[in-house]
């Protein structure tokens, strides 16, 4: 056995251009499908994490019926039980406890809609980085009673920082809520709809606001990584009771989701175009190749050598060229995907308004998910292999008598 993978890797090399030329073809298919996959994941989970970041998180704990029915009479006491299993989880990152609701922003002449959330500002900070999204004032404090408002709508209602902001709404069980506050920040998120409507405050303030006693309508968990997501979501179902519902982020954004699942499917059907490609290139060099080496074949044979072990040696060559092939489409793209990875491509002019009227923030991200790598990297080598096989139809088929005259 070794001797055939010792005559093998000389043969490779004794026709430095041929083997190149083989590899590369492989080389640049596991590369181009590696860039393809990595900016597309990255373009989701960036989506995903904006999203996760500053509304739903990853998992959601809500009362079961506040997802049809978004309303205050549909909130939730969190259980010690419940939030002592969050705690002690270690694949829970951050939790957030958080009340929502839905007001009439007004400065007195004009009114816009809003949605207030009620939160702990460090640990808001700890989740979302909130705090790096002040373009004015200062970052709320702990038990300060004051609002942080999004830049459109602060525009809007033509307000500015220390400017009183009136909150129409309605609270528990039909209560009226009305309140005068401070205006102490205004925020520039990423997400440009937000701007539009959002409103932040301390949790004791929006409880008092909206008249509940300690109730909260969610409590949002970030995870270290989506792949911990579904572990986490099966730890805490023992939990769930007529009161107590667990959702993760496609649940409660199933747009996104189906959104996801059909630039997927559109991509699935380039990257098969694209395997198809690689495929023909693949075989069209091996044709040539085997062609080019007819005579020095026939010779083989003519002298002693079995078919059977010919073909089993030329096999090997095409293992080894192919190996050689996705190494280096491996570590030239993890490398070059690495450094995309940690230095988004950020986008300018017209592309960027794009983006950000989509919702996204305006950069190309990439993701270093290790499927990202062994997916076309499998893919391409079984291509690769499955073309190769055209060497035992050749060598089979070979006369070589006809063979060496040529």
């Amino acid at each position: 056995m070794f001797k055939y993978f010792k005559i093998a890797w000389r043969n490779l090399w004794r026709n430095s251009r041929r083997t190149i030329i083989t590899s590369s073809s492989v080389f640049f298919g596991v590369f181009f499908a590696c860039f393809m996959t990595s900016m597309q994941r990255g373009s989701f989970e960036n989506m995903i994490g904006n999203m996760a970041r500053f509304y739903s998180g990853y998992i959601q704990i809500q009362h079961p019926d506040h997802k049809e029915t978004p309303s205050l009479n549909n909130s939730l006491l969190l259980s010690t039980e419940l939030e002592e299993a969050i705690s002690k989880n270690n694949d829970i990152t951050h939790y957030q406890k958080r009340l929502e609701t839905f007001a009439l922003a007004s400065n007195g002449e004009k009114s816009f809609p809003a949605i207030i959330f009620g939160i702990n500002p460090q640990k808001e900070d700890k989740k979302s980085s909130l705090s790096s999204k002040v373009e004015k004032g200062k970052y709320l404090e702990n038990n300060e009673n004051a609002l942080m408002i999004g830049k459109v709508l602060a525009k809007n209602l033509n307000i500015n920082i220390g400017d009183s902001l009136i909150l129409f709404g309605q609270g528990y069980h039909g209560v009226s809520a009305v309140n005068l506050y401070r205006v102490g920040a205004i925020l520039d998120m990423p997400v440009p709809e937000l701007n539009k409507s959002l409103i932040y405050m301390n949790l004791p303030d929006c409880q008092e606001y909206c008249s509940v006693n300690g109730q909260i309508t969610s409590v949002v968990l970030m995870v270290k990584n989506t792949n911990k997501i579904k572990s986490v979501e099966a730890s805490l179902k023992p939990f769930e009771n007529e009161n107590t519902k667990i959702y993760t982020w496609d649940e409660l954004m199933p747009e996104i989701l189906n959104l996801i699942e059909g630039k997927e499917s559109s991509s699935a059907m380039v990257k098969s175009l694209l395997f198809m490609i690689i495929g023909f290139g693949v075989w069209a060099t091996i044709i040539m190749l085997m062609h080019e080496r007819k005579r020095e074949l026939a010779v083989m044979i003519a002298i002693g050598f079995q078919k059977t072990a010919l073909i089993f040696m030329m096999l090997i060559e095409s293992f080894l060229i192919g190996i050689l092939g996705i190494l280096g489409g491996l570590g030239v793209s993890y490398g070059i995907l690495y450094y995309l990875y940690k230095n988004p491509i950020t986008v300018v002019g017209e592309m960027a308004e794009t983006y950000r009227s989509m919702g996204f923030e305006p950069k190309i991200m990439f993701s270093i998910s290790p499927e990202i790598f062994y997916n076309p990297a499998i893919t391409v080598f079984v291509i690769f292999l499955l073309v190769s096989l055209y060497q035992i139809f050749f060598v089979a088929k070979l006369k070589v008598s006809t063979s060496i005259k040529s």
